[in-house]
């Protein structure tokens, strides 16, 4: 739900195999390497330093760990194997810029769908594990606001739960929640957390909303500026781990080979030479079919739209300076939009739109203009003109270096770019090792895995990882900020080969790669099915 760009009820039909899905697909949009994308994300200005020009190192010819992606996926990964692995010599592949992909491009919603999906998973997968997927969604925001405390960036990251507002504009759409969220509150028990309901004038007049919004359910919910938080930790990996950790820029990898007699590791081609490992590992969500083709069908990209905008000049008391979050169902065939607000500078409101953005933008990565006409006109509609008021006049002082003065629009809209998110043909995301027969290569032998050697009788000591070979976390349906970061953190404990008791508490079994899932998620993909959070749920 606007966790990595937005979530939308897609227009294509229901298809009967997975070909048929991959060329609708691919008349719209490329699963091919990422793209230098053509609009600049509000969140990358001012850039980071560790994405400051600097010379570029040589690309290392072999590195225990490849990690190929540098969003949030990435840095969850890289963070959980150096500090809980033993001197593994780990090289980060990064096409563009460091957290140039979905991560830095979506909304800074922690907001997991809960009650909204939480009666189709019963249907689907039983009780027991529809419970533990909600648990695992809803663990994100206590992990993350952990992990900025732990780093010592909340603050600079903006991290903080907020109050999260579901609103409904349509009175069966609203219905139905209600009913939704009585079966979750009654089957989860405690765990459902705290939920609640207003309705017609309470509800307008508590958040400031429109006279046609019809209901709302409030909860708790998190907000956070994605690009801030993977890049502060990236940068304190790098300066803790100068020996183990490199992170190599505008080297896209175009191509794995598998391992040879003469060259027992996968051998990796990039844009700035090759390397090889016994270790690959795919972060880099809706592009890893381009790399692992057999997933093509079964992780498909979509493309959609988002925005900083300056608020109305009465809005605060409706958004409480960041201290709220809102999710818009102004239709129940229309899916939803999504909103942030930055705690600082203008109190950016970061809007997107879920079903109006779709893929309405063609093959060249910009934005469609159906969306953006869309995002830039919705929320005066949404809170009422009496709760927007005037539009704001540009604040920021134009002496003020590096804030992307004279980059950004002087209107209400002051920026919008798109980006590329994945959904799952089955609505789950795809979590661990890439067994051989999906992978299409075999994995390097046993004896090719990092050990270490004794200090004093140079003799082998132990190995340092599980057997080697292929790993993966994507496929998050637009819900990456309440999937992505323990997907990869439990990612890293199983290359590590560590003891996956306490792992297999949390971590949903679903998740796992087999060549019977894909096959299975290809034959039975259908729009209904990948779209099974806030966006569709309450369509008849």
């Amino acid at each position: 739900m606007g966790n990595c760009v937005s979530r939308s009820k897609q227009p294509f039909p229901v298809f009967s195999s997975s070909s048929s899905a991959e060329k609708n697909m691919g008349n719209h949009i490329s699963d091919g390497l990422p793209i230098a994308e053509p609009t600049t994300s509000f969140w990358t200005i001012p850039a980071a330093p560790i994405n400051k020009p600097l010379s570029q190192k040589n690309l290392p010819s072999h590195a225990d760990v490849v990690i190929i992606g540098s969003g949030i996926s990435g840095a969850s990964f890289a963070r959980t194997l150096l500090e809980c692995g033993d001197c593994l010599h780990v090289v980060m592949l990064e096409a563009q810029d460091v957290c140039s992909g979905a991560t830095g491009r979506n909304g800074g919603h922690i907001f997991p769908a809960t009650y909204h999906d939480y009666e189709d998973l019963k249907t689907r997968v039983g009780e027991e594990m529809a419970k533990k997927m909600v648990r695992f969604r809803k663990a994100h925001l206590d992990e993350i606001l952990a992990i900025t405390a732990e780093e010592s960036i909340t603050e600079y990251t903006q991290c903080r739960a907020v109050e999260g507002v579901d609103v409904y504009f349509d009175k069966p759409t609203f219905k139905e929640a209600q009913r939704k969220l009585q079966l979750y509150q009654r089957d989860m028990g405690e765990y459902a957390g705290s939920y609640t309901c207003y309705e017609g004038l309470d509800a307008q007049e508590r958040f400031h909303l429109s006279p046609l919004a019809v209901g709302c359910i409030a909860t708790r919910a998190g907000a956070i500026h994605p690009y801030r938080f993977v890049t502060s930790i990236l940068s304190r990996l790098l300066t803790d781990y100068p020996k183990e950790f490199e992170i190599h820029t505008h080297a896209p990898c175009t191509s794995i080979d598998e391992p040879t007699s003469s060259c027992p590791f996968y051998r990796l081609t990039t844009a700035r030479g090759v390397i090889t490992t016994p270790h690959v590992v795919h972060l880099t969500n809706a592009y890893a079919p381009a790399l692992l083709p057999a997933l093509k069908g079964a992780i498909l990209p979509i493309r959609e739209t988002m925005t900083a905008q300056r608020p109305g000049r009465n809005l605060h008391a409706s958004t409480l300076h960041g201290g709220r979050s809102f999710v818009f169902f102004d239709s129940p065939r229309k899916g939803f939009d999504y909103l942030t607000q930055l705690p600082e500078g203008e109190h950016e409101l970061m809007f997107g739109a879920g079903f109006e953005s779709s893929m309405d933008g063609g093959a060249n990565a910009m934005y469609g203009v159906h969306s953006a006409a869309h995002v830039g006109g919705a929320m005066p509609i949404y809170f009422g003109a009496e709760s927007w008021g005037a539009e704001a006049l540009p604040t920021t002082p134009a002496d003020e270096p590096d804030v992307g003065v004279g980059l950004w629009a002087q209107g209400r809209v002051k920026a919008i770019w798109s980006g590329l998110l994945s959904e799952s043909a089955d609505g789950m995301p795809w979590v661990g090792n890439v067994p051989v027969n999906v992978a299409g290569r075999k994995a390097p032998p046993a004896s090719s895995a990092p050990s270490a050697l004794n200090s004093s009788t140079r003799k082998l000591k132990s190995v340092l990882t599980a057997a080697p070979g292929e790993w993966i976390a994507a496929g998050y349906s637009g819900e990456g900020m309440v999937h992505a970061w323990l997907s990869s953190k439990a990612v890293a404990l199983m290359l590590l080969g560590e003891d996956l008791t306490e792992v297999k508490t949390w971590l949903p079994e679903l998740f796992s790669v087999t060549e019977d899932r894909v096959k299975m998620a290809k034959r039975t993909f259908k729009p209904d099915v990948v779209l099974s959070g806030k966006k569709g749920v309450f369509s008849p």
